[in-house]
């Protein structure tokens, strides 16, 4: 039994002393302590200069809107003719809202070229500027191909041609995607034969005001060139 004790004891002496040999340090559990909170802190750091980064970010890009808004907004009218360079704001219409009643077939046909003629009166072509530069009100030159498109859909299909009607077409999405108009087209439920709404009622800008400030540059162009003539016929 004495000998049995003795075993017991000395086991129990030697599991202690394992435990004794495993147990950390002070020093070492105060720098384990240390570099955890400074992994932490790291981290922390870490995490506030990104935010501040991305908050940084957020704000030049809204600068950079709001710049871009104004800029916009300054030459509304403008013409960009290259980077960073406009023709002056010489043309400004006032056009109040109108509503329009969308009318889908009972008039501009593929076939009637002579309605869609005056839709574009003097090819949409403007002057302006002291040295009367010649420019092409975009409202027209939409109108004006939407008039060579159907122009070739009316002709057989042997006659049509691939130009301008190329050109149109990527004219006409380019502006549809530049300006593209988020009203909604009504629609008739719940069946589904002729869905779209024949007769939507659409606000939109007075395009009459358009027309008279087009007719009155085209005007004032005609009387000048016919001054310039009767002055050279003097001069003769």
């Amino acid at each position: 039994m004495d000998m049995a004790r003795g075993m017991d004891v000395k086991m129990l002496a030697t599991r202690t002393g394992r435990r004794h040999h495993y147990r950390a340090s002070p020093r070492s559990t105060l720098l384990a302590m240390v570099s955890k909170r400074a992994v932490e802190n790291a981290f922390i750091t870490i995490a506030i200069l990104l935010l501040a980064v991305n908050a940084a970010v957020k704000l030049t890009a809204r600068l950079a809107i709001a710049r871009a808004e104004r800029h916009e907004k300054e030459h509304e009218n403008a013409v960009l003719t290259s980077p960073g360079h406009y023709v002056a704001e010489l043309w400004h219409v006032d056009r109040k809202e109108v509503l329009l009643e969308v009318d889908s077939w009972t008039r501009y046909k593929l076939d009637s070229a002579q309605q869609w003629a005056p839709l574009f009166p003097g090819g949409g072509v403007i002057h302006l500027g002291e040295d009367h530069e010649p420019y092409t009100v975009s409202m027209m030159h939409q109108l004006r191909c939407l008039d060579v498109v159907r122009a070739q859909l009316a002709q057989p299909k042997h006659a049509r041609t691939e130009e301008p009607t190329r050109h149109c077409m990527n004219y006409l999405r380019q502006t549809l995607f530049c300006r593209g108009d988020l009203q909604l087209d009504a629609y008739q439920y719940p069946h589904k034969v002729n869905a779209v709404h024949p007769h939507p009622i659409r606000r939109c800008k007075d395009w009459r005001a358009v027309y008279e400030k087009v007719a009155e540059n085209q005007r004032e162009y005609t009387a000048l060139l016919e001054g310039k003539g009767n002055s050279s016929l003097s001069v003769m």
